[in-house]
């Protein structure tokens, strides 16, 4: 790996590309030095108590949405919320815009259950209904395993710290760039198998062309950096063996590369969901949703949040067995 991550993991607990779908908000001023009281950072969901109890024939959203407390910078810089116990008031976070304030206080462990996927500090939504913020249209990019579309999920943050001063924006990549990036990719991936006719995975390995790995995203920073999601042409017939066991490539692939053309591979099965200077330190956080596991079922789900110029991270993630 490139840089350093310092990942912190925890089995308590989704954005589309940033479009500039809305009216322009002023940004925040500028940053002083950070704050000695705690900054949380969460996301609005569809409820996922009424997911889990929708129906075959259930088609519709639900009607409820919650807020899953994810991160918090405090003293001892940034971590995973394990547990945010108040009622609190957010402001609503997206493409460094403002979209709104919401309200919310903790549901109570004895109402949230056992049985349904997800975090376990939960919070309820106060603001009514119709004033809590929604972008893009509803669709399967951040279910889960939940076989139904969602809204996209938002960041909050419990202070009003929104603006995105890295400018991170969907871009094109030259293809000198692309080339790093699937350099990178085989790099990575160094035992990738397909199938045989059967549909058993092959014992060789595969060395993908370039036509295979295709760059189907870039999202770009004022900085210079670049943030590239792959995808194999023909995931479905495309795995890799990383030592243990052998994993779809089914999936999306994410590469972060920095203004030197350094490349580091990030993670897979991601979507971007937001960049923000959340803690106010006068530079961008980067959060993806996070949907890991195999062929057809997620196992690990969460967010994970990159700051410091992608040298560090925190996982906020759960089991969905």
């Amino acid at each position: 790996m490139l840089y350093r991550e310092i990942e912190t993991l925890t089995k308590c607990g989704a954005v589309v590309a940033l479009f500039l779908l809305l009216p322009s908000v002023s940004a925040q001023k500028s940053a002083p030095a950070l704050s000695d009281t705690a900054i949380y950072v969460g996301v609005i969901e569809d409820d996922r108590q009424q997911l889990a109890n929708l129906g075959p024939t259930d088609f519709d959203l639900v009607k409820g949405r919650t807020i899953t407390p994810a991160f918090m910078r405090d003293a001892s810089g940034l971590g995973p919320v394990k547990r945010l116990d108040h009622r609190v008031t957010w402001t609503v976070a997206f493409d460094g815009k403002k979209l709104g304030e919401v309200v919310s206080e903790p549901i109570p462990s004895s109402e949230v259950s056992e049985k349904t996927p997800g975090p376990s500090d939960v919070h309820s939504i106060l603001t009514p209904a119709d004033k809590i913020p929604t972008v893009g249209k509803a669709n399967g990019r951040f279910n889960g395993n939940f076989e139904t579309a969602v809204r996209r999920p938002l960041v909050v943050v419990s202070q009003p710290n929104f603006a995105d001063p890295d400018i991170w924006r969907r871009t094109n990549l030259s293809d000198p760039v692309g080339q790093l990036v699937r350099s990178s990719f085989r790099s990575t991936f160094r035992h990738v198998r397909r199938r045989d006719p059967s549909g058993e995975p092959l014992k060789t390995d595969w060395s993908p062309p370039d036509s295979e790995i295709v760059v189907s995203k870039v999202y770009g920073s004022d900085k210079g950096s670049f943030l590239v999601e792959t995808e194999m042409r023909h995931h479905r017939c495309v795995f890799y063996h990383d030592g243990s066991r052998l994993q779809s490539l089914e999936g999306n692939q994410w590469f972060y590369v920095d203004v030197d053309r350094r490349v580091a591979h990030l993670g897979n099965d991601w979507q971007f969901l937001d960049a923000g200077d959340y803690d106010r330190d006068g530079r961008s956080e980067v959060i993806f949703y996070v949907a890991e596991g195999s062929e057809d079922f997620v196992e690990t789900e969460g967010y994970v949040l990159f700051y410091d110029d992608f040298r560090r991270n925190v996982r906020f993630t759960w089991s969905d067995r």
